[in-house]
């Protein structure tokens, strides 16, 4: 009996004297967490769309105790820059102005309005994509059920009369979250360049020439009107599509004129 209490006690000891060490060592060896941040994630917007180049708010605010800029929130703006800047008594710099586009126009008479007409799955753009099935129409195109208007929490997406996603730039603050969910990767952030009206080729159909013109009527055949015209030779054509370095675009809207399928329009900045 008195060996078991012995025991007993024994073990009940070792267990008070680890937990000491365990409560000793955790105070020790804690990592102090900066005061400021609470008050640096108060101040983003709480979007955690990651337009910043990391994986959240609290993470972005981690990163500007570590000396991050304070211009890479595009929710935020120049307003919560410059009080982040202020803040951290640090210099708030140019704000780089970013909005969603969607690389399509599409027309009421595509090909993938009709195939839809038969379809029995859930009324998504992810779930349709998935189905495998053969396609006459443009398989680079929006399908138009609305994924990416559902995932942008500022209502800035809608759908046009040819169920084709639109983005409108006056509401639109470049946080990119509809740009993860569309399934054909038809939605990038543009960078705001120096011109205020600069052109863009909204098309992502990289069939050929007849093929291409059956599957839509408004898209790019790829035949380098635009690029033998173009005076700044910022146009290129990858996989049948051109494209167009906005960067250099200087708005002369030359290549608007000789796109024959009017593939090409305005990209506006508000």
């Amino acid at each position: 009996m008195n060996t078991m209490l012995l025991t007993v006690a024994l073990v009940a000891g070792m267990g008070l004297v680890g937990s000491v060490i365990l409560v000793i060592a955790s105070k020790r060896l804690a990592v102090k967490e900066d005061e400021r941040l609470g008050d640096l994630v108060d101040m983003l917007p709480g979007a955690n769309c990651g337009s910043c180049g990391y994986a959240g708010c609290e993470a972005y605010a981690h990163a500007l105790l570590e000396g991050a800029p304070c211009n890479s929130c595009g929710p935020g703006g120049r307003d919560v820059a410059q009080q982040l800047a202020e803040y951290l008594g640090v210099d708030a710099g140019d704000v780089v102005v970013k909005r969603a586009v969607v690389a399509c126009r599409g027309t009421a008479d595509r090909v993938v309005l009709r195939e839809r007409a038969g379809y029995q799955g859930a009324p998504s753009c992810r779930a349709y994509s998935t189905m495998g099935h053969l396609s006459d129409g443009c398989t680079d195109g929006c399908i138009g059920y609305g994924d990416c208007m559902a995932a942008c929490p500022y209502g800035a997406i809608t759908l046009n009369k040819n169920d084709v996603a639109v983005v409108d730039p006056a509401v639109c603050i470049g946080c990119g979250l509809c740009t993860t969910v569309c399934p054909r990767h038809l939605i990038s952030l543009q960078e705001k360049s120096d011109v205020d009206e600069v052109s863009f080729v909204l098309c992502h159909n990289t069939l050929m020439g007849k093929r291409a013109r059956e599957a839509c009527a408004n898209t790019c055949v790829g035949c380098r009107r635009c690029v033998r015209t173009c005076p700044q030779g910022c146009i290129t054509v990858e996989n049948n599509v051109a494209r167009i370095d906005i960067t250099r675009c200087v708005g002369c809207k030359k290549c608007q004129e000789v796109c024959p399928e009017g593939a090409i329009y305005p990209l506006v900045w508000m």
